[in-house]
C-alpha cells in the first residue's frame, strides 16, 4: 500500500481580490488529507470523509468528484497502464469551507497513484496534473489551492506567478481556524463581487489598489519578521472584505470573539458568507478558546513548509 498526503491552507491575505489580477497570499497548514492505495481488479476511490465509495470508470461518480476521474487518466495515460488500484481518502480538512480541501485530496490522490504506477512523483507534475483536474470542478481555479498543497510552505501569487516566500514563523505562533459550518458557493459569490465592481467601478477600483498595497506590505512584514504589523494589516484585510460584501453578522461575530482572546489579527479566509475565519495567536489560552468557541468546530494550526508527501506505513 502506498500512503501520500497533502497539506490544507489558508488565503492570509487578498482573496477575491485576486480575480482582479491582484495578489494574495496563503499560506500550508497541518491539516492533511490523505489517499492510500493498493491493486485492485477495478478502479476505486473510497471517500471516508463524505461516506462514498465509487468506480472512476463508473456511472454513479458525483459530478462534485469528477476530478479523479480527469486525475486518473492523466496518470494512466503518461504510465500506458490500466492497471487497477482502490484508492482509500481521508481528510481531517473541512469540506467547502475555503481551506483547499478538494486540491489537497487531489495532490494526494495523484502523488500516490503516480508511485503507484512506477514514477517518482515529481512536485512539477503532481502540481500540474492537479490543476487540470481542478479545473473539472471549478472551472477556472487560481491554482493558489493546488500549489500549496503540493509544495507547502508560505506562496505569494498574482496572475498566475506564484514565488515561495522565506518566512520564519515563530514557535510560539498558532492559527486558529474557526468554521462556521456553513456552506456556500464560492461561484455566486465571486460573480455578486464582480456584479458590484461593476455597478460601481470608480469606488471598486481603488479598493482593489488598496487591496494590493496591503498584500505587498504584508509580504515584507512576513519576511522581515513582523508579525505584530501582520496582525494589524489582517484586520485591515477583514475591513475590505466587509466592504465588497462578503462578510457577515455571524463572521464578524467570530472575527471579533477571536480578537477578544487575544488575537493579533482576524479575518475570514476564502469566498465569505461562511466557510471559516481564522486568528492568528502569540499567546494562546486553549481552555478559554474551547469554552468561547464550544458551539463550532475549531482547529488549531500552524504554517508548514512540507507540501505533499508519502507517509511511511
Amino acid at each position: 500500500m502506498i500512503c501520500s498526503r497533502a497539506p490544507a491552507k489558508v488565503i492570509l491575505f487578498g482573496e477575491h481580490f485576486v480575480v482582479k489580477g491582484k495578489p494574495a497570499i496563503a499560506t500550508a497548514v497541518d491539516l492533511y488529507a490523505e489517499t492510500c492505495i493498493e491493486e485492485s481488479e477495478d478502479y476505486i476511490v473510497e471517500s471516508k470523509q463524505l461516506g462514498l465509495k465509487f468506480s472512476i470508470f463508473g456511472t454513479s461518480i458525483p459530478p462534485s468528484l469528477l476530478q479523479f476521474r480527469k486525475a486518473a487518466e492523466l496518470v494512466m495515460n503518461l504510465a500506458g497502464s490500466t492497471r487497477g488500484f482502490h484508492a482509500v481518502v481521508d481528510s481531517e480538512i473541512p469540506v467547502a469551507a475555503g481551506m483547499g480541501s478538494s486540491a489537497s485530496t487531489i495532490v494526494s490522490f495523484i502523488h500516490a497513484l503516480l508511485s503507484f504506477y512506477g514514477f517518482k512523483p515529481e512536485l512539477s507534475l503532481v502540481n500540474k496534473m492537479a490543476f487540470e483536474a481542478e479545473k473539472i470542478v471549478h472551472g477556472k481555479p487560481s491554482g493558489i489551492d493546488n500549489t500549496v498543497a503540493t509544495y507547502g510552505g508560505t506562496l505569494y501569487y498574482k496572475k498566475g506567478q506564484i514565488e515561495r516566500l522565506d518566512v520564519k514563523w515563530p514557535r510560539s505562533l498558532s492559527i486558529v481556524v474557526v468554521d462556521t459550518g456553513v456552506k456556500r458557493s464560492t461561484k455566486s459569490i465571486v460573480r455578486e463581487v464582480l456584479d458590484l465592481y461593476e455597478a460601481h467601478p470608480s469606488i471598486m477600483s481603488k479598493l482593489y489598489d488598496v487591496a494590493e498595497e496591503l498584500v505587498n506590505e504584508a509580504r515584507r512584514r512576513l519576511v522581515e519578521g513582523d508579525f505584530t504589523s501582520l496582525g494589524q494589516l489582517i484586520n485591515i484585510n477583514q475591513g475590505l472584505l466587509s466592504a465588497i460584501g462578503v462578510s457577515s453578522r455571524e463572521i464578524e461575530e467570530i472575527v471579533y470573539r477571536l480578537r477578544s482572546l487575544g488575537a493579533i489579527g482576524s479575518k475570514l479566509s476564502g469566498a465569505g458568507r461562511g466557510g471559516v475565519v481564522y486568528g492568528v495567536f502569540t499567546d494562546l489560552n486553549k481552555d478559554l478558546l474551547k469554552k468561547v468557541f464550544r458551539n463550532y468546530t475549531v482547529y488549531l494550526v500552524k504554517p508548514i513548509n512540507e507540501g505533499v508527501h508519502h507517509r511511511i506505513l
